[in-house]
C-alpha cells in the first residue's frame, strides 16, 4: 500500500467537511445547534400542553364517576374539573422550576465553588 499526501488529504477533507457543514439546510450557521434548541423548545412545549390537558380531563373524568356513582349530577364534575386546573398548573410550575423529580427525592444541593474533587 502507497500512503498519500497525509496532511494535504486531511487538509482537503477538512475543508469539504465545513462546506458540507455550511451547506447543511434548516441551520443559520449550518453548525447544527439550532435544531436542537428548537426540538428541545417543542419538547418543552408539548409536555406543559400535555401535562394541563390530561390533569384537567382526569379531574373531569373522576369527578364524573364520582357524580355517577352518588348521583350529584354536575357538582362533583365541576370541583374536580377546578382541582384538575389546580393540578396541572401545579405540575408546570414544578417541571419549570426544575423539581420535576419522583416523590420522595429532591434536588441534589448546589457544591460550593472552592470544593475540589
Amino acid at each position: 500500500m502507497s500512503e498519500h499526501n497525509t496532511p494535504d488529504d486531511l487538509t482537503s477533507l477538512g475543508r469539504r467537511l465545513d462546506e458540507a457543514r455550511r451547506d447543511r439546510r434548516g441551520t443559520a450557521e449550518g453548525d447544527g445547534k439550532n435544531d436542537h434548541a428548537l426540538n428541545s423548545a417543542l419538547g418543552v412545549g408539548f409536555r406543559i400542553g400535555l401535562e394541563l390537558v390530561v390533569a384537567v380531563a382526569a379531574g373531569l373524568g373522576f369527578g364524573w364517576l364520582i357524580d355517577k356513582g352518588l348521583g350529584t349530577k354536575p357538582w362533583a364534575m365541576m370541583g374536580f374539573l377546578f382541582v384538575g386546573i389546580a393540578v396541572g398548573m401545579l405540575n408546570v410550575f414544578r417541571f419549570m422550576k426544575g423539581m420535576g423529580l419522583a416523590a420522595g427525592y429532591s434536588a441534589p444541593a448546589p457544591r460550593e465553588k472552592d470544593e475540589e474533587d
